[in-house]
């Protein structure tokens, strides 16, 4: 870049989504709601702390959304989807780091003035996702792809 102000340095966050109508709806292919269902532990019984996201900068999105869809594929029609930040904030969400071993850039998404317990405010969530294009994550030289 030669002096140009971007927003490159603006955090996004990214969700693996698994594919089928569930998680993709159509037409067109869109970032449903089921997505940000809060899960059960099998064991336990209780909820998720909050949705599973990983941090990047928009400038770093096409090798961080390469990282995490090699973690988390879970079939050939897995895709990443990213939303900005700011964009879950002002839906009524809050952001907390909470890394992992794998991943140290990990968050969750946890209820505000929103609630994830909603249907209405996982849709509104889901709203302020979008696809990491396809040809910004080529060549895959992920095994699970091969």
């Amino acid at each position: 870049m030669t002096g140009v102000v971007t927003d490159a340095d603006e955090i996004v966050l990214l969700r693996h989504i698994p594919g089928g109508t569930l998680y993709q709806g159509k037409p067109p292919p869109r970032i449903t709601s089921e997505n940000f269902t809060l899960r059960r532990d099998r064991e336990t019984g209780e909820l998720e702390a909050g949705i599973s996201v990983s941090k990047a900068t928009l400038g770093s999105l096409p090798l961080h959304a390469r990282r995490v869809l090699d973690l988390r594929r879970t079939g050939p029609d897995s895709r990443i989807g990213y939303a900005r930040k700011q964009a879950i904030e002002s839906a009524g969400f809050t952001v907390h780091d909470d890394p992992t071993t794998d991943d140290e850039a990990h968050c969750l998404i946890k209820s505000a003035s929103t609630y994830l317990e909603d249907h209405a405010g996982r849709k509104k969530l889901a709203a302020t996702f979008n696809w990491v294009q396809i040809s910004d994550l080529e060549p895959d030289s992920s095994p699970r792809s091969q």
